[in-house]
């Protein structure tokens, strides 16, 4: 019986060993690569992420209060019961938790501890919402809001015990922009997508955009101009809007404005309409980026339209001289394709191609949306993520660092034999957005042109030169430009030259006074704010999200408030070399 019994045992053995052989040839192949516990939980646990600005206060005893109210909403579509849900809010660096509560600051609130606050031992039943877990940050005592939040972000942990536990990976949430810009929302929804509202009730208009992280830095050979074409070809027509006559209609019809814009780095199509067709603008928006069907016929004749557009740059000399210095001054970063390509390049790329880089860049992770006006923060954002609830998900696409490197050779590049007119644009290579550098070239800019008006006082003015003259910083995330720009008699070209690099030789020896940077920065920072007074300038957020470093006005103000006389003459030393420039002359 020993015997028997011992048989029957291993049979048992032999059978279950078989089994999980067999169930661990099936599990491993799937298995073998796969993420870490918190990317195979189920992915209909949704999580959203929010960061609002407080309105900023001076207290009588000096300094500022204010803060960031963040925010955490999960959706359980797992179709199970998860049980003891942890949600765990982080603190950035150099903050305090001020106050915390589910719902609204005060109510049930959450755990302080370590660096941050949690909501503990919670139950999330299959198909509930539960939250915004919110809590209120404030800076440390001793740190500026302008300059800690700038640099960082917060992700919110989610875990859950019971029978099943688990923990679920949410989006990262970037604080910058935010400080000081009173009633202004950063979201990141669970698809991803980046929303940015404003509630401003004292406006009657609603401004929309919907920004892509597809320029012409993002194309190569076989794609230049791609980002353009797509910019045309989400208004060729949709399956409810089968032309771009009904797109536009749709929009002009209720007194409203549409429109798209292709860049170096980013495309944007907006539009703005009165407060209460707020859902008809949405849905136009959304209904073009997800429901353009490119008919083959349509592309055909909107080619044309994109020669037109490219033709009529290449005719104005005030734009050409533009395309042709770019190409020039830049011979290393991908900033010296034009935003709208070659004519023969758009000629030559297939519809197939330019939708391949649609499929690529078009996703959520690479898009950011803004609405701003009179709208409800919470209702624009239910709305907008059911709007674009289809949109694929994707990542944002990162783009390797190309800093144009210092300019050491002369080069020069003549267009046109006309006798009418000539522009001309001389620069160099300079630094990009996220160069400490570039604050002290934007004052030196605002110095020569605006508020200073070195370049005009002295070329049109007083010796009466030139018709008009002007310096411009083209500032991008990685690099940038910075050029002298007149348009004068051809035969006084020269003369004109010399002058400009006379006024730039004045600043390289110490020409500039503290005074000088101490008028120009309050300058800067008056135009900034009368800059965003409108809606349609406020939904811009949206296109720097995508393409470089988004500030308020308090952080870029604080990023200027360190630039020195010595820094603006350091600057022109370094970048601005009198010798060594990029000229372009157009004769027209």
């Amino acid at each position: 019986m020993a015997v028997g019994s011992g048989t029957r045992s291993s049979r048992r053995w032999v059978v279950w060993i078989l089994v999980v052989a067999l169930a661990w040839s099936v599990i491993t192949p799937l298995s073998r690569g796969a993420p870490p516990v918190a990317a195979q939980q189920p992915a209909e646990l949704l999580v959203t992420v929010a960061a609002t600005a407080e309105e900023l206060e001076a207290p009588a005893e000096g300094g500022t209060h204010g803060g960031l109210v963040l925010q955490v909403g999960i959706e359980n579509r797992s179709g199970r019961d998860l049980a003891d849900l942890r949600v765990h809010g982080p603190l950035p660096a150099r903050t305090r938790l001020a106050s915390s509560g589910v719902g609204q600051l005060g109510q049930s609130p959450g755990e302080a501890g370590g660096q941050g606050v949690a909501w503990r031992g919670l139950l999330l039943r299959s198909g509930e919402r539960a939250g915004p877990f919110v809590y209120r940050v404030v800076p440390a005592e001793g740190a500026d809001g302008a300059v800690i939040f700038r640099e960082q972000s917060v992700r919110p942990e989610v875990t859950w015990a019971g029978r099943t536990p688990g923990v679920v990976d949410p989006p990262v949430l970037r604080l910058n922009g935010l400080w000081g810009a009173g009633g202004l929302r950063r979201t990141v929804l669970p698809n991803g997508l980046t929303v940015f509202t404003r509630e401003r009730p004292d406006t009657p208009t609603v401004a929309l955009q919907m920004a892509v992280r597809a320029g012409s830095r993002d194309e190569d050979d076989a794609t230049w101009g791609g980002s353009h074409w797509l910019e045309h070809a989400h208004f060729l027509g949709t399956a409810r809007r089968p032309d771009n006559q009904a797109i536009f209609g749709a929009i002009s019809t209720v007194g409203g404005s549409l429109n798209a814009t292709t860049s170096h780095e980013r495309t944007n199509y907006f539009n703005a309409v009165p407060a209460e067709e707020f859902d008809l603008a949405l849905d136009v928006l959304a209904d073009m980026l997800l429901g353009s069907t490119f008919p083959p016929e349509a592309f055909d004749r909107e080619r044309r339209v994109v020669f037109e557009e490219l033709k009529t740059r290449s005719d104005n000399p005030g734009v050409r001289i533009f395309d042709e210095f770019s190409r020039l001054v830049f011979q290393v970063s991908p900033l010296r394709r034009d935003a709208g390509g070659y004519i023969d390049t758009v000629a030559n790329v297939p519809v197939e191609t330019i939708l391949a880089y649609r499929q690529k860049h078009y996703v959520t992770g690479n898009m950011a949306f803004a609405a701003m006006g009179n709208l409800r923060h919470d209702e624009a954002v239910a709305k907008i993520e059911r709007a674009f609830g289809t949109l694929p998900r994707g990542p944002r696409i990162e783009r390797p660092r190309v800093a144009e490197p210092i300019q050491t050779t002369p080069r020069r590049l003549e267009v046109g034999d006309g006798t009418r007119r000539a522009e001309l644009r001389l620069g160099w290579p300079a630094a990009g957005d996220d160069d400490p550098d570039s604050p002290a070239l934007v004052v030196l800019q605002d110095i020569l042109g605006t508020t200073g008006r070195r370049l005009s006082e002295e070329i049109r003015d007083r010796r009466g030169l030139a018709t008009s003259v002007g310096p411009s910083y083209s500032i991008y995330h990685d690099a940038g430009a910075f050029a002298l720009a007149a348009s004068t008699e051809p035969q006084r070209v020269e003369q004109v030259i010399e002058l400009l690099l006379s006024e730039i030789q004045r600043v390289r020896d110490g020409d500039v006074s503290e005074t000088d940077v101490a008028t120009s920065l309050r300058a800067i920072a008056g135009r900034r704010v009368l800059g965003e007074e409108l809606n349609s300038s406020q939904v811009g957020r949206a296109s720097v999200e995508v393409s470089g470093v988004l500030d308020s006005f308090d952080e870029y103000r604080a990023r200027l408030a360190t630039v020195t006389r010595a820094d603006v003459q350091r600057v022109a030393q370094k970048y601005l070399d009198p010798v060594s420039y990029t000229l372009v002359i157009v004769r027209a």
